[in-house]
């Protein structure tokens, strides 16, 4: 036997990626991350792109004269500042910019910055526990390159989003300005959306910072209380007094005064959220840098000695998420503390204003509003619902997890079939969900006795919550087990925003109810003060078991990894 050893031509040469390939391929970290994230910036863009046109749109023709627009900005602008809330303070907004910015763009910072969270704290911790970065750092490129390059690629996708946005807001504004002082310039549309940019980052630039140490979990739970305590602090410290003195931590509150579409400009409190954005970036790529690459485990809690999370399925799954539903539990029950315990300061300044108490009155004819319930509906409620459903999409993902990082495959190599993993798996997303309903329900049944009232209703409240949070869950789970499960916490994570967003644009383009009616959240009815939906939690109960069980026999049909 002979073997026969041949070389390389000695013309040989190695072709090195384009230019096209290094920016927007395979030919580098860097095309490869902007490929892989091209499709989901240029949807956000577009998606609220059409709100703006549409709202805007709306606006015009409902408010078609400058006496309705004064009207109008009179009356929102005389509104106390609970029920101005999410929205912010009305600046301007008898000018369609004013008004753009204030009822679309206060709240995109919102609904962007949960996907900077979710992106930017698996950007490396991500793809760390899966074990692909470990591929990646093997090969010839620094990992302070490695870092910068997907970073980047990020920072590229969200400019590529908010510059759809921008220039779509711009064509808006400009093509129905109707009344004098209408029309916005460039550059003001330009300055909104640098802040919009800054402010998008924010909460993702802290979990991205601190994802080395927690891991993808525990930076999610810390860009969360970024953007969520940010927000609500900036929007109820005129209300809550606790707020007031934390309210110049919140970047919601050092950037408020910039709002260029209204004609109101502060560069300086921009630069000060460039630098803090920066900063906060620039140490978790020199953390990511300088430590080994080890998956943290900092956010797990230790294995008991009687072996409780090993019993089974849904032992373990709840033995992985039971640290999450805590952490969640705690962040959103703080909010709610704070906020019921504070229901008298809310009462009192409503009670200085017949006309308000009036109009409360028309608005909640059989309800009594003014109290702790009816303050946490209105100041409480709708926040519970956004991050509710991100806390769903979480635990989903973690599911989704065990199939996607392969060690399922290990699992079902024990006597046990897939249907019954699924089923008692699924079942431990749900058990989650509950933890963290049951750890906000006692929170905010404390801060409702402070006051003297009676905790019930609050308490049905979040049990409401939490049937809805299950109802979202059980659609990613039923999605995770009958097609993929890369698609099961994205899916839920769309379904939470979509419903929302749903309410929101239809509401403000005054669309029938059947259509309003699709989304999940229009069945909740008002549980805080109690009116109840009956309809709508059995239509949600329906959908969380269901979910569960689509999942279990979608799992005994389609082969496991795809």
């Amino acid at each position: 036997m002979s073997a026969t050893v041949t070389t390389a031509p000695s013309g040989a040469t190695i072709h090195r990626p384009s230019t096209r390939a290094r920016l927007m391929g395979l030919g580098s970290v860097f095309g490869k991350a902007v490929r892989d994230s091209r499709g989901t910036a240029l949807a956000l863009g577009i998606l609220f792109a059409v709100i703006v046109v549409l709202t805007t749109s709306q606006i015009v023709a409902e408010f078609d004269t400058a006496a309705k627009r004064a009207l109008m900005a009179a009356q929102l602008s005389a509104l106390p500042a609970v029920f101005q809330g999410m929205l912010g303070e009305p600046i301007g907004i008898e000018r369609l910019g004013g008004f753009i910015s204030w009822r679309i763009l206060n709240i995109l910072p919102v609904m962007y910055g949960i996907w900077s969270i979710v992106a930017l704290s698996g950007t490396l911790a991500g793809e760390l526990a899966r074990g692909s970065l470990d591929v990646v750092a093997s090969t010839p490129v620094a990992r302070r390159r490695l870092a910068l390059e997907k970073v980047g690629a990020y920072l590229v996708a969200v400019a590529v989003t908010i510059l759809i946005l921008g220039v779509w807001t711009y064509v808006a504004a400009n093509a129905f300005a109707s009344l004098p002082g209408d029309e916005v310039s460039a550059g003001a549309v330009a300055g909104h959306m640098v802040l919009l940019y800054l402010m998008v980052l924010a909460p993702g630039a802290a979990a991205f910072a601190v994802a080395p140490f927690l891991g993808r979990g525990g930076a999610v739970g810390v860009g969360a209380l970024v953007l969520f305590g940010g927000f609500v602090v900036s929007s109820y410290a005129s209300t809550v007094s606790v707020f007031r003195s934390v309210e110049g931590a919140s970047y919601f509150h050092m950037t408020a005064a910039h709002r260029p579409l209204a004609g109101a400009w502060d560069w300086p409190s921009v630069g000060l959220l460039a630098a803090i954005v920066g900063a906060l970036l620039l140490v978790g790529i020199e953390v990511f840098a300088r430590r080994d690459l080890l998956v943290p485990s900092g956010n797990r809690l230790p294995v008991p000695r009687v072996r409780l999370w090993v019993l089974g399925p849904f032992s373990r799954g709840l033995g992985e998420r039971f640290p999450a539903a805590l952490s969640w539990g705690a962040l959103l029950g703080l909010f709610g503390l704070v906020i019921g315990s504070s229901s008298d300061e809310f009462v009192a300044a409503i009670a200085q204003i017949p006309q308000m108490v009036e109009m409360v009155q028309r608005i909640f004819p059989d309800a009594d509003i003014l109290s702790t319930g009816g303050f946490l509906q209105l100041a409480f409620f709708q926040e519970g619902i956004i991050i509710l459903g991100l806390a769903a999409a979480f635990f989903v993902g973690g599911w989704a997890s065990d199939e996607g990082e392969r060690r399922l495959e290990v699992v079902l190599g024990t006597p046990i079939g897939r249907a019954a993993w699924a089923l008692r798996s699924a079942a431990s997303v749900q058990a989650a969900i509950a933890i963290t309903v049951a750890v906000l329900a006692v929170a905010l049944a404390a801060g409702t006795m402070i006051q003297g009232d009676d905790p019930l209703r609050p308490v049905i409240g979040v049990a409401v919550l939490g049937l809805y949070g299950m109802a979202l869950a059980g659609i990613g789970l039923a999605v995770g087990g009958l097609v993929r499960p890369s698609l099961a916490g994205p899916v839920t994570l769309i379904l939470g925003l979509g419903f929302y967003l749903w309410d929101l644009v239809g509401t403000i383009l005054e669309w029938p109810s059947e259509i309003l009616d699709i989304a999940l959240n229009r069945h909740l009815g008002r549980p805080m003060i109690g009116e109840y939906d009956e309809a709508g939690m059995l239509l949600l109960g329906a959908i969380a078991v269901g979910g569960v069980i689509l999942c279990a026999a979608g799992m005994r049909r389609r082969d496991i990894g795809r």
